[in-house]
């Protein structure tokens, strides 16, 4: 089986290698083995890349590369493990906002909901920020299937066995998991990965 990888430079779109991509639409798209996907924010074909990062002078730097260690938050039956770098603000552990507490004022409360609560919430998470422990086991692998998946106005979710290559090491910073998101709109402080900021700066594609 081939590897899927998403290779890249500070100065180059995301070139995604044997990596089926899913559109904002749900639908499989049509794609060659080797395919660029924009992320200066200003393709016109979004999500591809129509080379508009060498007119607008692109760069990719990343500008915040400080990773604190995983915080751990143990209760009775699980453990919530966040990886405060990783969170891109998706905003979906504030339906469980017993637990996880508010965007304004987050909390993290194992025992203010049910295991089976909690792993469903921590399993909506696209960036990796939030896993799970039961038992001392690191529950972190959720995805069956490879593919790169394409939300509206938003990042790309990375999901299954796709390795990341760039010349920032930047693997180092990913997930130990099998998920993770990258920034499309271009304005990320910690490309390639996503913070959040295509809800900032009013990204559309």
């Amino acid at each position: 089986m081939k590897k899927s990888e998403v290779v890249l430079t500070q100065y180059s779109p995301l070139m995604a290698v044997d990596a089926k991509l899913i559109g904002s639409d749900g639908e499989l798209g049509e794609t060659p083995r080797v395919y660029a996907l924009c992320r200066c924010g200003e393709s016109d074909a979004k999500p591809m890349c129509d080379g508009t990062h060498a007119r607008v002078e692109f760069s990719g730097e990343r500008e915040d590369s400080d990773k604190p260690a995983l915080e751990y938050y143990e209760g009775k039956q699980i453990t919530i493990v966040y990886d405060r770098y990783l969170c891109m603000g998706a905003g979906y552990c504030g339906e469980l906002e017993a637990v996880f507490g508010t965007h304004d004022a987050p909390k993290y409360e194992p025992d203010a909901g049910s295991p089976e609560e909690i792993i469903a919430t921590i399993k909506k998470c696209p960036s990796g920020a939030l896993t799970y422990m039961i038992d001392g086991k690191h529950a972190k692998d959720y995805f069956d299937e490879t593919c790169i998946v394409v939300e509206k106005d938003g990042p790309l979710h990375c999901q299954g066995e796709i390795e990341l290559k760039d010349d920032q090491d930047s693997d180092g910073l990913l997930p130990d998991a099998d998920h993770y998101t990258l920034c499309r709109c271009g304005g990320s402080k910690k490309k390639p990965l996503c913070d959040g900021s295509h809800e900032e700066n009013g990204f559309r594609g």
